[in-house]
């Protein structure tokens, strides 16, 4: 968490320096409720003992307003797609989240016949010698009157 309280107080500097409003406060999605709990109301007693500073950092930035805490369930750590083995089901969900789809099997045979179709007209047109004229028109004077190899 305090690493990507550090990035994230990095960017809206530079957002702020470039003249940029950026939305405040930036939500940070954790799994650890302990963590948000401790952010949120630090407390001093035997568990909380050693908290390390990275906590304090955070908690800091958290009272003045640059990120909010959201608990997210670990299932639905938009991160865990980059960085655990999911099943089948759990991999499509997060794709979906992050708005990434497959192309679908109509699209691919639209594809294809595209490029087929593609393909057929520049060999019929080879076959008639515009091929050389097309050449021509895009290259211009360089090569008009020269054999194309």
């Amino acid at each position: 968490m305090r690493k990507g309280t550090t990035e994230i107080t990095w960017l809206v500097r530079l957002l702020e320096n470039l003249s940029f409003s950026p939305y405040l406060p930036v939500p940070v999605h954790s799994d650890s409720r302990s963590a948000i709990h401790i952010t949120h109301n630090l407390v001093f007693h035997k568990r909380t003992k050693h908290v390390e500073l990275d906590y304090h950092f955070v908690r800091q930035q958290y009272l003045s307003g640059l990120i909010s805490l959201q608990f997210t369930p670990s299932k639905q750590q938009l991160a865990d797609l980059f960085t655990k083995p999911l099943s089948g089901s759990s991999h499509r969900d997060l794709l979906s989240k992050l708005g990434v789809s497959s192309l679908s099997s109509n699209l691919r045979g639209m594809l294809a016949r595209r490029k087929s179709m593609l393909h057929s007209s520049s060999a019929e047109r080879k076959k008639n010698g515009e091929v050389r004229e097309d050449f021509e028109d895009k290259l211009g004077s360089d090569i008009k009157g020269k054999s194309i190899v």
